[in-house]
């Protein structure tokens, strides 16, 4: 196996051979699909951060996707102590889908780690008990895997458990709840399918395909919590997926990125509270967002869609949130969101990877492809490693 060439001595993981148990589950689960359904789009990967810093990880996620794909990735990339800008892209995959959905944990969390340095775990400790209290009883998830060095996902998955979090996304983490990682459809998933539906002339609702054949491939005793955000059509979306997967259907993730501003939600009106702006309006995950999506599936008569509210839950983000819970439970009999989704326990370089093209094999050309506002920035600076 190609992946016996990826050793990290200074670890004792042989993290070419284990990756997957260190991957988010539902990037597991997209491959899953996506073999069973002979789906495998040529694609193009992009990654940045929102900082400006010296390169680091780099290096080392660029070495650890070539030692398992080797010549069936392309791989551009800056070098490890090249300086970058804010959003600029730092590494560009290109190639089968297959071979690079189930990948997206562990380099991140390498070019994450190598960017943030060294943590402290009793800083994760304090925020992730924080996060607990603050939730006041809703169930969270620890999300946050491709925010740290996979070394430390182990640990950081006990510290959870310890504190009162739920459960984790990979099997390493949800191992301290001797379980294994949750998780259920990703963007790569939802752009996998919708590059599929383009180049066979397919008229889809890429959301509702991918959540259609999650549900096809998925064991029934996994929940269908299907992501709704990609094409920035929270609302419309989800009442439509709801409609294709009828009582299949458990629930909606919102993970609207920061680029954009959850649909229907910029006029919406909502009782005074006394939270910051940041969270209550604007681009992201917001309480007036998620307030405008949780009122009109209950208008929808969808009331038992539960909302996973994921995408910066710190302490102050759910602190905020739950006090938005509290005024919509009074108001509509009905909570205004149901569980949490994070990995904001402490404060790193977060590096972030999106689909951003395909390339369609009939023309010969590359497309764009991507959710809304994360689409293709072409640099120059990047070299073929």
């Amino acid at each position: 196996m190609a992946g016996t060439q990826v050793q990290d001595k200074d670890y004792g993981i042989n993290i070419g051979e284990e990756y997957q148990f260190y991957t988010d589950k539902y990037f597991l689960r997209s491959k899953q699909i996506l073999e069973a359904e002979n789906i495998d789009p040529i694609v193009r990967y992009q990654v940045f951060t929102r900082a400006s810093d010296t390169a680091k990880g780099l290096d080392e996620a660029v070495d650890f996707v070539k030692g398992l794909k080797g010549a069936g990735v392309k791989v551009l990339s800056l070098k490890d102590g090249d300086r970058f800008e804010p959003n600029e892209a730092l590494m560009v995959l290109e190639g089968r889908v297959q071979n690079l959905v189930d990948l997206e944990t562990v380099y991140l969390g390498m070019i994450s780690g190598g960017l943030t340095g060294e943590i402290s775990l009793d800083d994760v400790r304090k925020n992730a008990d924080e996060i607990i209290m603050a939730a006041e009883g809703k169930p969270v998830t620890y999300f946050g895997a491709r925010h740290f060095h996979y070394s430390l996902d182990g640990e950081i998955g006990q510290i959870c458990k310890d504190v009162g979090f739920s459960g984790a996304a990979t099997d390493v983490a949800a191992k301290a709840w001797g379980k294994e990682g949750v998780g259920t459809i990703p963007h790569a998933l939802i752009l996998s399918v919708d590059a599929y539906a383009r180049t066979n002339r397919h008229l889809v609702n890429p959301t509702g395909f991918a959540a259609l054949l999650f549900d096809k491939h998925m064991d029934k005793e996994i929940p269908r919590i299907v992501l709704i955000d990609t094409y920035n059509r929270e609302v419309s979306d989800s009442i439509a997926v709801s409609n294709l997967l009828e009582e299949s259907m458990n629930g909606i993730r919102l993970d609207t990125c920061g680029e954009n501003v959850m649909e229907g939600s910029a006029d919406v009106q909502i009782p005074e509270l006394d939270v910051p702006d940041k969270y209550l309006k604007g681009n992201g995950v917001t309480i007036q967002g998620v307030w405008h999506t949780r009122k009109s599936l209950i208008d929808a008569g969808k009331e038992d869609i539960d909302i996973v509210a994921s995408s910066g839950f710190n302490q102050d983000k759910t602190r905020a949130f739950m006090q938005a819970d509290k005024v919509f439970s009074e108001m509509y009999g009905s909570p205004l969101f149901h569980s949490i989704g994070t990995g904001s326990i402490a404060k790193p370089v977060m590096a972030t990877s999106d689909i951003v093209s395909y390339f369609n094999e009939s023309e010969e050309r590359w497309e764009p492809l991507s959710k809304v506002g994360r689409g293709y920035r072409e640099n120059k600076r990047l070299e073929e490693r």
